[in-house]
């Protein structure tokens, strides 16, 4: 059985506001009593989605869900986001988001998405997919930036990546704004789908080619270094929570495990505890801006970090941010995003327990 819990990220962030503190009090994205009245009607039955369900106080445990059929590898292009000119390697993608096929409509766009425990659709979204929520299961709140939000346990039917076919995948079903923060402004304001790489821990590897503009995905296959590769680092990875974790040195003091968040527009996102030690932080003296993310605004500081190491690989003058109010994302956890990632191909080896840096 598999527990879903309460907790889920969306850290993607967005620009800043002249007024930072006016922008902070936005209200929290929540579902409409009429969506909420709609979402129930619609809802089913574990054993009518195929499905178990054990319930407890505080969470739910699913059986039969995130099913995979796959054969041999799939490789699909990444959706170019907007731009007009690429600044460095890999921006012109930006986040990896794809095309899938989801319980039959097509060029559905996909984010793949480390940095969330759960796969997460906005209301108007899951409505157009027929995306039934599950029966006598209530709605959950999780921590992302910006606070809580609320969102209900579905179920999606089928999820068609090319070759690769997911079934009865759990996706949380959430306020339009939660989703729409990854991609506000983009795409005509059209939704994603936030799928976490929970939901593809199945599958021996899912390789991010953020250079090339491609995701592969290999059901059995054994994952080596590109023939080509003029660069590449390879890191013990594990998981806790449903989050990938690997070991990081900033500016070449003590080793810190470290989020990996594909789904976060940042270079890292710092605690507030590890900023203060390594001084880019002090109450009092920071420069404040908000961003969005799934909770609504958060206010915080950004700075720049000087260095940081991850296996082989050395990054100079990381782009950083530090929120400020509230609870910390993942805990108070250090995460590394994609303004570094998209400088390389990034694999998750799952089978080896892995993760790969290449270019």
């Amino acid at each position: 059985m598999k527990r879903l819990q309460a907790l889920f990220l969306g850290l993607l962030l967005a620009g800043c506001a002249s007024d930072p503190l006016a922008r902070l009090e936005t209200t929290t994205p929540t579902l409409t009593a009429a969506q909420v009245a709609t979402l129930q009607r619609r809802a089913q039955s574990p054993e009518a989605l195929g499905i178990e369900a054990r319930l407890t106080p505080v969470s739910v445990a699913f059986g039969g869900v995130n099913q995979l059929d796959a054969t041999g590898e799939a490789t699909v292009p990444l959706v170019k986001f907007p731009r007009t000119a690429a600044r460095e390697a890999g921006e012109e993608y930006r986040l990896p988001v794809i095309l899938a096929k989801v319980n039959g409509r097509d060029h559905v766009r996909v984010l793949l998405d480390s940095g969330s425990n759960r796969n997460l659709l906005g209301y108007t979204l899951a409505n157009a997919l027929d995306v039934p929520i599950v029966a006598g299961v209530k709605p959950m709140t999780g921590l992302g930036i910006g606070g809580a939000a609320e969102a209900y346990a579905g179920i999606v039917p089928q999820l068609d990546i090319g070759a690769v076919r997911m079934q009865r995948v759990v996706a949380l079903v959430g306020a339009d704004a939660q989703a729409l923060g990854f991609t506000r402004g983009l795409f005509d304001n059209k939704q994603v789908m936030i799928l976490g790489l929970n939901a593809l821990r199945g599958l021996s590897y899912v390789s991010i080619d953020y250079r090339a503009g491609t995701v592969t995905l290999a059901a059995s296959e054994t994952y080596t270094a590109g023939a080509t590769a003029t660069f590449a680092t390879r890191v013990p990875m594990w998981w806790d929570g449903d989050l990938p974790f690997v070991d990081v040195k900033l500016d070449a003091k003590k080793v810190r495990p470290c989020i990996v968040d594909t789904g976060g527009d940042y270079g890292f996102l710092v605690p507030r505890a590890v900023a203060r030690e390594l001084g880019y932080w002090k109450p009092g003296k920071e420069r404040l801006n908000t961003a969005g993310g799934i909770g609504g605004a958060s206010l915080g500081t950004s700075y720049t970090i000087r260095e940081a190491t991850l296996g082989g690989a050395t990054f100079k003058q990381i782009r950083s941010r530090t929120d400020l109010v509230g609870p910390e994302p993942a805990g108070g956890r250090l995460l590394l995003g994609n303004a570094v990632l998209r400088q390389y191909r990034v694999t998750f080896d799952f089978r080896q327990g892995l993760l790969w840096l290449e270019r």
